[in-house]
């Protein structure tokens, strides 16, 4: 859900000696009718789940999450096709009520109170929906390099340029070409420390499936048929946006408190892109802590 960039990977360089058994994160699975989903957790407390994009994996979040356990259960979701969640077969399979039914099985699994979501990139349009059709589920929501679905659809309406990267990530050519390697170039993490863990973790994912995001939900080119709806999102929001993201730009932006009435937030940082959670993973830290903590 990006163009194709060459990008910075700022993120936690650390060994790990495999991916799902990170020291001090506990690894857990759920089933979601034929689809297991992987996530990890560490601390104890209010249900914080945070959700990737594409080509990543949970770890994005770690140096959100390693801090924020210190006051909430912090739970790292594989999304379906990645890493350790297994990817079924079939684009049907990828569409957005299917993807968010992931979502809700996983809130169902670790709490009875409403959850905060902290979210980036195909992440977080999944979390924007499940906000808005499960209100019951969600307390705060974080959207990190996102836009809501509907804002998204109108700018994809107004400016159908800017969702033309899309295409390169759909139909059997894209299968083909989305190597594991290719993957690792494309998330940024090509030449650091973390390069092996992240061509490993491509390498154990559903590449296909992962690309059948972009055939469910954007079947026409430079078009978007995700599932937008004008129903309000009825819990207080903070948006974090890199305003470099070619893929959604500072228009994106607009007309976002016409779907917030309970208080929306918005942080800009001018000098990063879409993976906002990595290139500036103090600041995203700062922002997100300063906002939870004013909502009390």
């Amino acid at each position: 859900m990006r163009r194709l960039a060459t990008t910075i990977f700022l993120g936690i360089c650390i060994s790990m000696s495999a991916i799902g058994q990170i020291p001090g994160f506990k690894d857990g699975y759920i089933q979601n009718e034929d689809v297991k989903i992987h996530y990890v957790t560490k601390g104890e407390g209010p249900v914080m789940i945070f959700l990737h994009g594409f080509p990543d994996f949970w770890f994005t979040w770690k140096y959100q999450m390693e801090a924020l356990s210190k006051d909430y259960k912090v739970v790292g979701m594989d999304l379906r096709a990645y890493n350790h969640s297994e990817g079924p077969e079939g684009a049907e399979n990828y569409q957005m009520r299917k993807l968010m039914s992931d979502l809700v099985a996983l809130i169902d699994h670790l709490s009875d109170e409403p959850v905060t979501l902290v979210a980036n990139d195909w992440g977080g349009a999944i979390a924007w929906l499940v906000t808005t059709f499960y209100p019951a589920k969600v307390k705060y929501l974080i959207a990190c390099n996102i836009p809501n679905p509907t804002v998204l659809s109108n700018h994809l309406k107004e400016s159908p340029r800017t969702g033309t990267y899309t295409e390169a990530f759909k139909g059997e050519e894209a299968v083909k070409n989305w190597t594991p390697e290719k993957l690792l170039g494309l998330s940024g993490a090509k030449g650091t420390d973390l390069e092996t863990e992240y061509l490993n973790a491509f390498k154990r994912s559903n590449i296909k499936g992962m690309l059948n995001y972009y055939n469910a939900s954007y079947p026409k080119s430079g078009g978007s048929s995700a599932a937008a709806t004008p129903n309000p999102v009825n819990c207080p929001v903070l948006m974090i946006h890199g305003l470099k993201d070619t893929a959604f730009p500072p228009a994106s932006l607009n007309n976002h408190w016409e779907l917030v009435p309970k208080g929306l937030t918005i942080k800009t940082i001018p000098d990063v892109g879409h993976f906002v959670q990595r290139a500036a993973p103090e600041k995203v830290l700062k922002y997100i802590k300063d906002w939870l903590e004013a909502q009390k």
